[in-house]
């Protein structure tokens, strides 16, 4: 278990941020020390995670690097995220060329750093996986997604399922449920190949990741479908704030393969108090959403009582 300390809040992974094929790191940007981290970053490492919540960011990569991230997220608007290129030393020494996505988040009211890192390969591209590393977050793994290492429909739905019975003994928790439609994704493979449209579905999982604390979920539920549960809400306006980060993290253009894609996306909402019972009729909720959202044109989100749907900030 993550070792805390008072001045530290816990984060509690969940089991979603452990699943992740990425390296992820929990940062305290007060002390600059780990708060949390994943499975993969113990074991591209080589620390076990007690080892790892000694350290920092500093101990595994420059001191130049650590002030750039400092001055990019100061920059940073509200909470939009980073990218940096830096290199990880394990604890043998050896360092390994990665590419950080940094975000802020907030436990307890408290902020934190979510740090997503991705090994590059020597040219500076993504560094695919070993077989190792695929069968263990692919077909080895039950309830991941053997494409983007990210829980699967099941496990989302047992998790979802845990958030309604706990909604049901505390009155004062709250959690929202988010399905994601890419639109016309169909373009994409038609346009650029399959092959491609698979890179894209993993830099989408890999943004979506990057949109959520470590104790929320992200799962692919299937095709271009994602969903996200975003547990112990404050107020409905974290609710349309998620929303909105979402939509905006997603719209940003992706290169892949050297190849410019665009990706848009319709989001429909639903929160714990539309359904007390099952969690079969809050996706539905939520689905039905989505699906108002696609017919209004897509690249919005939709509530699922119909009353919180944003205007489009731009001709869609």
């Amino acid at each position: 278990m993550p070792v805390s300390t008072p001045n530290t809040p816990k984060i509690d992974t969940g089991g979603a941020f452990d699943l992740l094929p990425d390296m992820v790191f929990c940062v305290d940007p007060r002390s600059m020390t780990f708060c949390d981290v994943n499975r993969a970053a113990c074991r591209a490492l080589g620390y076990s995670r007690r080892e790892l919540l000694t350290l920092g960011p500093k101990d595994i990569c420059s001191p130049e690097d650590m002030m750039a991230i400092v001055g990019k997220l100061a920059a940073a608007q509200g909470d939009e995220p980073v990218a940096l290129r830096t290199s990880h030393r394990n604890n043998r020494g050896q360092s390994m060329p990665v590419e950080w996505r940094v975000a802020k988040a907030f436990s307890l009211g408290t902020e934190q750093w979510i740090i997503v890192a991705r090994q590059l390969a020597v040219n500076g591209s993504a560094q695919p996986p070993s077989a190792t590393e695929a069968d263990v977050w692919a077909v080895g793994a039950p309830g991941h997604d053997p494409l983007t290492g990210l829980p699967d429909r099941r496990l989302f739905e047992r998790r979802l399922d845990r958030a309604l019975q706990r909604h049901r003994q505390q009155e004062d928790y709250r959690f929202a449920v988010y399905f994601i439609d890419l639109d016309n994704f169909k373009s994409i493979n038609d346009r650029f190949g399959h092959l491609l449209g698979d890179c894209v579905l993993r830099e989408v999982a890999w943004r979506l990741a990057g949109c959520v604390r470590p104790d929320d979920m992200v799962a692919r539920f299937g095709g271009d479908e994602f969903t996200v549960l975003i547990d112990d809400l404050h107020g409905d306006a974290d609710v349309q704030r998620v929303a909105q980060r979402i939509l905006d993290h997603l719209e940003r253009p992706l290169i892949v393969d050297g190849r410019r894609v665009t990706v848009a996306a319709s989001i429909g909402v639903a929160t714990d108090s539309r359904d007390g019972g099952r969690f079969e009729a809050l996706l539905y909720e939520a689905d039905q959403a989505m699906y108002r959202a696609k017919a209004r044109g897509g690249g919005r989100f939709v509530f699922a009582d119909g009353d919180s749907e944003p205007d489009p900030r731009k001709p869609r």
